[in-house]
């Protein structure tokens, strides 16, 4: 494909880097912006303003197959998206990045339809989907769904004291319904077999239908002595991303507490939740100790300022809250928050390239999603017609690369290792980002 991507922050960079190796790409940046990561990206670059008719003709958008406006200015990216539509490009895709347009997805989605764009992307709705979605299921790291929620991927810690700590995989076995992809120990990662011994701490993903994944997490990886009321969560951070995340976890029954450091925010909000709104410094230990953040199952930092959310969850961490979502919207930092020990590290830069990579490219090849920072993916990949029928146990792929669902005539198969794949099948493979190219070249010759 050729892309053309305009804007001039980490979000450009990111997604130029997701999409370089594979397309055309085609930048466009403000002459006034310096930063030494667009001289790093192996693009084609023109300097000015992305609503400038002339600059986008120089940029040849009428051949563009997608262009994406993900400047700062909302505006700006609106004007860009119709001008570049008027001119021909087949997909435009637009970032609306102001909290104004932010609680509203469907009047923005609105606006964009009268001008002509195909697709709009907020960033901070994205990132309080992704968040919420890993906070509902019990102790993940990771969630997500695939083909309407009849493929769940989870991945969680196996926690001291459960079924699945301290023994052979082949002695303790997997429910119905479920496949493990991928193990990781320390810096290791691999695909657990029959005879892998699981510890706790291992940190475990899995694919599967809804009721094999419920009963792996809560059978098989937790310690089922959970304790009074795990539905309960303190919020620290009021904005477009803590209130979405409130909103929606208050709507499937979860209790919520937002400590927000603006008074006219906290206000402004107050009205429109259920839950206690209270205005303070989320970094302010006695506060903290006063809304016993140590008894409260879940802590969610997502201020605009990656050091305060980092210090909240430190804090947190200290007085014995077990699971911690953090925000980190400098992509260096998300690494570095996990490595001093917080599981669960997001922003809205990975939450809006994610946007882009699933909901455009998706029908283009057959990339489903990617996760841990990139470094692994799941691909939606066809069984040409001549493929002869062949048991899952017959297949060895020479890379990081495993089967987590098959598709046939509408239906979901959550495979075992006899049950057979033949011409005509979609498979969810899970792979090493690394392995890609490698991991569709042995299905396509099967």
């Amino acid at each position: 494909m050729k892309i053309t991507i305009s804007g001039e922050d980490t979000i450009a960079v990111r997604l130029a880097e997701a999409l370089m190796h594979e397309h055309e790409v085609t930048m466009i940046i403000p002459k006034s912006v310096e930063n030494p990561a667009f001289d790093t990206l192996n693009v084609q670059t023109f300097r000015g303003s992305q609503t400038s008719t002339k600059l986008l003709k120089e940029s040849c958008i009428f051949d563009a197959d997608l262009f994406v406006a993900c400047g700062k200015a909302d505006e700006t990216n609106l004007v860009a998206c119709a001008e570049a539509k008027r001119m021909r490009a087949k997909k435009v895709v637009c970032f609306l990045r102001g909290q104004a347009v932010q609680t509203n997805e469907n009047d923005a989605a609105q606006l964009a339809k009268t001008l002509g764009i195909d697709k709009v992307i907020l960033p901070a709705l994205r990132l309080a989907k992704e968040i919420q979605k890993i906070v509902m299921v019990p102790g993940a790291l990771e969630a997500d769904a695939f083909e309407n929620g009849k493929v769940r991927l989870v991945k969680r810690r196996i926690e001291a004291g459960s079924r699945f700590d301290g023994v052979l995989l082949k002695d303790v076995g997997v429910p119905e319904g479920v496949v493990l992809t991928m193990c990781e120990r320390d810096t290791e990662r691999y695909i657990p077999r029959g005879n892998t011994l699981l510890q706790a701490g291992d940190k475990l993903t899995a694919m599967g239908n809804i009721g094999g994944i419920e009963r792996l997490v809560r059978r098989y990886m937790a310690n089922t002595d959970v304790g009074p009321d795990p539905r309960r969560a303190i919020i620290v951070g009021g904005g477009s991303v803590g209130f979405a995340i409130a909103e929606s976890l208050e709507d499937n029954g979860w209790k919520i507490k937002i400590i927000e450091s603006d008074r006219q925010r906290a206000e402004e909000i107050a009205g429109q939740l259920k839950g206690l709104v209270l205005h303070g410094d989320g970094t302010d230990l006695s506060l903290l100790r006063e809304e016993n953040v140590g008894d409260t199952p879940v802590l969610i930092a997502v201020t605009s300022n990656d050091e305060k959310n980092l210090l909240v969850s430190l804090l947190a961490k200290e007085e014995g809250v077990k699971r911690i979502l953090t925000r980190a919207e400098n992509h260096t930092n998300e690494q570095l928050f996990e490595s001093v020990g917080i599981d669960v590290v997001r922003s809205t830069t990975g939450a809006a390239v994610t946007a882009v990579l699933r909901g455009v490219l998706r029908s283009e090849r057959d990339f489903m999603a990617e996760f841990n920072h990139g470094d692994v993916r799941i691909l939606r990949l066809h069984m040409a017609e001549h493929v002869e029928p062949i048991e899952l146990s017959k297949m060895s792929a020479p890379v990081f690369a495993i089967v987590g669902a098959i598709l046939r005539d509408e239906k979901v198969v959550i495979p075992q290792g006899k049950d057979i794949v033949q011409a005509g099948d979609e498979l969810l493979v899970f792979c090493q980002t690394a392995h890609v190219e490698q991991t569709r070249e042995f299905f396509n010759n099967l």
